[in-house]
Formats: structure tokens, sequence, C-alpha cells
């Protein structure tokens, strides 16, 4: 140890041994202080205590005196007032005493306890005469003061009986703090004693000091060992720039042997030219004002150089400490070139994979086109010919047709499904629509399946005020009819109960859809959400499918801001629970519709798709709906169409050649061209990217190909036939001859045939007078469809009163008759004139 180090020793000294004195002074008078202190508050603290006590005490004296007196005192019922109020507050106290924590000693003395039960039975006595009407108490004056003058001994007898006991409870409290006060003064002691121990200690500390510098040098040699075997570069840099240490591992990095760099200016070693006068800037700046972008800012990654030129990435952590006067930097340095290495490969690999994603979405969307187009072509064909009137023969081939076209257009929407809900996709924008008809609608649309494996398929709504709600009807239907679709599936002779409900005072509409089939496996109900999951034990393959109708589901639910779960037993059946919020609206608000209400009048159409098959498809589907239909091949044929007639709405594929939809769409809005007219997108791409792209051309909405006639009906009646209906005329007319020109004579007699000996059984079964059944009104329904497309107002608004009435036996089942002879009559009037032109 040199003198430097030897002086710092002594003068170490010094100090533990000058601050253990201070210490121990100040200790003691502390101990002192507190001492003196804790024993004036104790003691006034017990004789405020006693004092409270005796007063309280001598105060319920006072006040039974003050009683006394106040009776006494009586003369007339004016007087009575001031009695009560001091019974008042006697009664009071004595309820103090008896119920007090404070006074438990004093109930618990068997003397003054006996004195107190008297008195309190006294109390309740005089209580009752007090408590009675004046005139009443004045009657028993006499009585009251006789009882109160006479418990005026036992008042003094509790009195005296408390303040021996409160005297005795203070002569223990009073020797109780003199043993505390005893056992206080030994503390203080033990802490004066251990004090003069810890002087001695920090003797003896003081000797081994000597001791600990000597360690402290081992320890600076096992330091510096560890230095220069560290694998990362570790180097010393005085406030000149100058290196004054250099580990081996710091030689293995740059390529300076430790004779090479030590004195060396560090600058000129590793730091990169271009960065050279950085680091002087930023040395000098530290060294003046103590601030550094680099110093004590923890890990941070810059560039440094080799002694062949190289440059290369490093990790950099710089801490300034001072050493005596001068400031030094103590550096670890990490190559990391490996690393910048592996994240140019990890970045490879990501671009490569987003390509992928890139490639698998231009995929879908190619896929979606070059399937959806032919399936438009099979399904709308199918469609068609089964209005044909077929053979049974060609009916079951065209429903093995239909069913097989369904199903692969089932799973290709599934993929494409799910590959939007993974995209992330914006939700759809809300409107308003009718949550029953939704429903019922669904349910109805799957009787068909729901016979043909023996299940009865029934549903109840429950929602309250109001059916219309606000929301995303496309994925309230996806989500109900996939998990309808499910329980048909894998229940077989049983049923499938659908339950909608509103929560009391609230937006939440609770689904349940319950069947009563195999059930899921306790084990596998965590997976049944999963993408591509088919369970063999109970959802076997007896029904295709790509495992991807749940998982869709729980997207949408998701999607909606609601959640689903699942109950199951195995052999008896399941129920998914689908909570969601679905706000009510105004069935009188913009935007609000039922299914009965797209049954109108015919529309004028243009229908502008490039391919002929489905263009002439779609030509013959709305004709036979009623419409007025005008189609073209192209985008610059429909701009012509456009510019020169009157459209009610106008239905538009998105790829054609030359002028696609979006360009048509670009040209009728910049000539303006039919502003008040919507124009529906069709397009068999479904990708979200695509949609949103096809929305922010300015369509209304986009209908995916293939569309079926129930869309077609639905997009009418929302986008060409509501402001029609606004200023309808409600009287009876007709489209008979329309309807004729459509169908031809032949196929539109059958038609009418038909139509009138289905009225004819409908009125019969009005005319038994019972209740409406539920096959009833959907038969309702479908006659309101046809009435529509006769033109029959009057009849249609009938049809619907019948089926959306609340009641049983809604009133315009009784008004029936009637409505139809003047149906009927304009029909023959009608069919009259058309045969004789």
């Amino acid at each position: 140890m040199n003198e430097k180090q030897e002086r710092k020793l002594r003068r170490f000294r010094r100090a533990i041994a000058g601050f253990g004195f201070i210490i121990l002074l100040l200790l003691s008078g502390e101990s002192i202080w507190l001492g003196s202190k804790i024993l004036q508050r104790l003691e006034g603290l017990s004789t405020a205590q006693t004092d409270n006590l005796q007063w309280n005490l001598t105060q319920i004296e006072v006040e039974y005196l003050r009683v006394e007196n106040r009776a006494l005192a009586v003369e007339s019922e004016a007087d009575l007032r001031a009695l009560r109020r001091a019974f008042d507050v006697f009664y009071s106290r004595i309820t103090t005493v008896r119920e007090s924590s404070v006074f438990a000693p004093l109930r618990n003395d068997v003397e003054a306890n006996r004195h107190l039960l008297h008195v309190q039975d006294r109390l309740d006595e005089l209580a009752s005469f007090v408590d009675a009407p004046d005139g009443q108490f004045m009657a028993n004056m006499e009585v009251f003061k006789k009882q109160v003058v006479e418990n005026r001994a036992d008042m003094r007898a509790l009195a005296i009986a408390g303040l021996s006991v409160y005297a005795a409870q203070n002569e223990a409290k009073r020797l109780d703090l003199h043993r505390l006060l005893s056992q206080l003064a030994a503390v203080v002691f033990v802490l004066v004693t251990a004090l003069g121990l810890t002087a001695l200690l920090l003797a003896v500390l003081y000797r081994r000091v000597r001791s600990m510098a000597a360690n402290s040098v081992r320890t600076a040699a096992r330091m510096q060992a560890m230095v220069a075997s560290s694998l990362d570069a570790i180097l010393v840099v005085n406030s000149d720039g100058q290196l004054i240490e250099y580990n081996g591992a710091a030689e293995t990095v740059f390529g300076y042997s430790r004779e090479e760099a030590l004195g060396s200016d560090m600058a000129q070693l590793i730091v990169p030219t271009h960065h050279r006068e950085a680091h002087k800037r930023g040395l000098a700046r530290f060294l003046k004002t103590g601030i550094s972008t680099v110093a004590g800012k923890g890990r941070i990654e810059l560039e440094a150089m080799r002694k062949s030129g190289e440059v290369f990435p490093v990790e950099l952590s710089i801490t300034p400490t001072a050493s005596g006067d001068d400031t030094v930097f103590v550096s670890f340095l990490r190559d990391i070139s490996d690393r910048y290495e592996a994240e140019a490969e990890l970045r490879a690999a990501r671009d490569d994979a987003l390509a992928g994603e890139r490639a698998k979405a231009n995929l879908l969307t190619v896929m979606s086109h070059e399937m959806r187009t032919p399936l438009t072509g099979v399904l709308g064909a199918i469609e068609i010919m089964e209005s044909e009137q077929p053979t049974e023969t060609q009916r079951k081939y065209l429903r093995a047709m239909r069913v097989s076209g369904e199903l692969l257009l089932q799973h290709v929407n599934d993929v494409l499904e799910l590959s939007r809900l993974e995209a992330d996709a914006l939700p759809e924008e809300t409107t308003h629509f009718d949550l029953v008809d939704l429903v019922e609608g669904l349910v109805a649309s799957q009787q068909a399946t729901a016979q043909s494996t023996g299940n009865d398929l029934s549903v109840y709504c429950n929602l309250g005020g109001s059916r219309f709600v606000d929301g995303s009807p496309r994925a309230v239907q996806q989500t109900l009819l996939n998990l309808v679709g499910n329980a048909l599936k894998f229940t077989r002779n049983g049923a499938v109960m659908v339950e909608i409900s509103r929560r009391e005072n609230s937006d939440i509409v609770d689904f349940q859809v319950a069947d009563t089939g195999k059930g899921i496996a306790p084990e596998h109900l965590e997976r049944i959400f999963e993408d591509f999951v088919t369970l063999d034990s109970s959802y076997g393959r007896m029904s295709e499918g790509t495992g991807l109708g749940l998982a869709i589901t729980s997207r949408m639910v998701a999607s909606m801001g609601g959640e689903i779960t699942c109950e199951s037993v195995l052999g008896e059946g399941s129920t998914f629970y689908i909570h969601a919020p679905l706000p009510v609206v105004d069935n009188t608000a913009p935007g609000v519709m039922s299914r009965s209400e797209v049954d109108r009048r015919s529309a004028r159409l243009l229908i502008v798709e490039d391919n002929d098959v489905n263009r002439e498809l779609l030509l013959k589907m709305l004709e036979l709906m009623g419409h007025n239909v005008i189609a073209a091949a192209g985008g610059a044929e429909a701009v012509a169409l456009v510019a020169k007639n009157h459209f009610d709405l106008v239905l538009m594929d998105i790829s054609m050649p030359e002028v696609d939809g979006i360009e048509a769409i670009r040209r009728i809005r910049a000539r303006k061209l039919a502003p008040h007219t919507d124009i529906v997108a069709l397009t068999a791409h479904a990708a979200a990217e695509d949609h949103k792209r096809v929305l922010a051309a300015g369509f209304a909405e986009i209908l995916t190909k293939p569309v079926n006639k129930r869309q077609l009906i639905e997009v009418i009646g929302r986008r060409a036939l509501r402001h029609e209906a606004d200023g309808e005329d409600e009287e009876n007319g007709s489209d008979i001859a329309q309807f004729f020109e459509a169908l031809g004579p032949e196929k539109a007699n059958e038609f009418l045939m038909r139509f009138l000996d289905e009225i004819a059984t409908f009125a019969g079964e009005l005319a038994k007078g019972t209740g409406i059944s539920r096959d009833l009104r959907a038969e309702s329904h479908r006659l309101a469809g046809s009435a529509a497309v006769l033109g029959l107002a009057s009849l249609r608004k009938c049809l619907q009163d019948i089926e959306v009435g609340a009641e049983d036996r809604p009133p315009a089942c009784d008004q029936f008759g009637e409505v139809w002879q003047e149906a009927d009559a304009i029909l023959m009037a009608e069919l009259n004139q058309i045969a004789a032109e």
C-alpha cells in the first residue's frame, strides 16, 4: 500500500470514529427526550379519561335532577314539552351507559349493574307516561312525580357505584403505567449499553480496514483478469481520447495488439473516417457541459473500423466515470455483424412470406372470379329450368344439380370468407332491418332441409317493443345460417330450435340455436371454432364440409362486437349462444325494411354483363319477376343507354373488356346521368380490397355472383322500388297486361289458374274462423308476392296484414273475402280486355 492510499485509510478511520460518536450522542439524547414525553402524555391521557368518565356519571345524576325539577314544576300541558325534552336527554344518557363500550367496566360490576338495571326498568315505566298524549300525561302526572322522586335513591346509588368502579380502574391503570415506564427505563438502559458495544465494534472494524484494503487490491487484480478474459471488447479512454486500457477481445475485434493500441488516439484507430469529426465534437461537448448523446445512454448501435479499414456494425455502451481529477470513459463493444446478417435473412424471408400472401390473395381473387362466373350461369339456368314446369324426373335431377352447385358455392364462399376475415377487412356498414323478418325468413328457407332429415325446425322471437334493429343483416344471417345448417346436418329425426330475445333495457340481443343431435364431447368444445376442424366422434363425416363454418361464424360474431359460446352434452345435443349488440331503431326510420315491402310493382332495370350466358339468364330471371329489363353487353353501351333512358336501377358487372364497370360508373356520374338512380355492382370478386375499390368508385352496394332470385328481389325492393312506394297509389289496379307480355299467354294463364286455386284454398282455411297457423302465415306471404306481381295492391296489403298481424287471428282475416271479390273483378275485367285485343 502506497503513501497516498495510507492517508486515505487514516481519513476513513477518523470519519468512522467521529460518525459513531455522534450517533451515540444523538441516540442517547433521543432516548431521554422520548422517555420524558411518553411519561407526560400517558399521565395526561390517563387523567383525562378518568375525568371524562366521572363527569359523565355526575352529569347523568344532574340530568335526572333536571327531570325531577321539570316534573315538579308542571302545572299545565304547556309545561310538558320542557319535561319531555329533559326526560329524552336523561334517557339518552342512560342508553349510552347501557350500550357504549366506554361504560363496559361499569356494566361488568355486579353491584353497579344491579342499580343500572333497576334504573332502566323504572325509566322504561316512566317512558310510557312521557310518550302518552298530553291529556293522559297530565292525568297521570302525580303518579309520574312520585315515581321520579322514589327513583332518586337508585340514581344516587348508581353514580356512587360507578365512581367506585372507575376509581379502582384508574388505580389499576396507574399501576400498569408505572410498570410500563419501568420497562421503558430498562429498554433505554439496554439501548445505551448496545451503543457502547457498537462503539467497541467500530473499533474492531477500524482495525480490519487494513485487511479490507488488501482485499481491494486483490479484487482489482481479479477484475483486471475478468476484463482481459471478456468476450466483449473493453476500451478505457481518458479525457484526451487516448486508450489507457485495451483487452484481449478488443485485439481480436479490431486487429490491433495491446502494445499498438495503448496510448494511441482512439478516434484514429477505430472510429470510421466519416464519424471522426462528430466523435470529437461530442467528446468536447461532454467535457464542457456534461451532455452527451452516446455516453451513459445504455446500449446503442454504431459503426467501427478494423485495422484493415473494414467498417462493421457494433453494439456499444459507454460509461463515463471520475478517476481522481480526470474523467475516463469505459466502453464495452460487441461485433454484431452476424446479427445484421441474420436480420437481413429474416427480412428476406418476411418479404418472401408477404409475397406469398399477396400471391395467395391474388389467387383467391382469380379463383373467386373464375369459379363464381360459371356458377352464376349454372345456378341461374337451374333456377329458370325449375320455373318451366319440369317433369318429376327432371325436377329430381335439377334438385341434385342445384344441391351440388350450391355445395360447391358454399365451399368457395367458406374459403373466401375466411380469407376476408383474416385480412382484418373493415366491418360492414350497419343498416336498419327487421330482425324478426330476417330470422323467420331464414328458418323458413331451411324447412325443406329439416324435413328431409326428419327434424322439426322451430323459431321463437321475443324482442319486446320493436323488431327493427341497427346492425349488419348479412353477418346476422350468415351466422345463424351456419349454426342452423350445422344443427340440421348433425341431427336426425329430432328437433332444432332457434330463439332470439332482447335483454331488458339493453342493446344486447341473445340468440340460441339448440339441437337434439349427438352432441360434442367436452374435450372438443375448445376446438370447434378453429379452422378446418371436423370431429370424428360426434360431428363425423356424415356430411361434407370444409370445417370452416364455425371458424367463420366466430369471426363474424366478433366483427359485430359480440361473443359466441357453446354448451353440449354428448348424446343429448348442443346449444350455441350468441350475444350481440343490435340497438333498437324506429320502424319509420329511413332504411328500415321488411321482407314484405320488397314485393312491389314492376321496375325498369338495366343489366350490364359481358358474359352472354349470364346476361341472358339474368334477363330471363328479372323478366319472370315482372320487371321491364334492358340488357347491355359492355360499359360503353351501358353509358349510352343511361344517357337516353330512365332506369329505376342499374345492375352492372365490374370485370368487362374495354370499358369496365368502374370506368362506366365514373363516366355516368361525371356526365351527371341518372343522378337519382342507384347503380349496384355485380362481381365474382370476393376479396375485401376489391369490394373497397368498388364501393369507393360510387356503387350503392355489391352483389357477389352467383346472384339468386331472393337477392334480386331484395336489392330491387331496396334500391329501385322504395322511392316509388312512397307515392304509390294504394287503389286497386292491375299489371296483368305486362304480366302476359312478359310470360306469354300460355304460361301466364297457367300461373293465373294456379293462383286462383291457391286463393280459393286459402279463403277456405280462413273461413274456418280459427287462429292463424304458422303455415297459413307463410302461405299468406307467398300469395302476397303473387298479388304484387299482378299489381293487386289492396289484396297484397291484406295478405301482408294477415302475415304479420300480432293477434292469433288478425282482423284482416275477416276482411279478406271482400278484398278478394274486388281483386277478382279487376282480374276478370283485365282478362276480358286482353281476350278482346
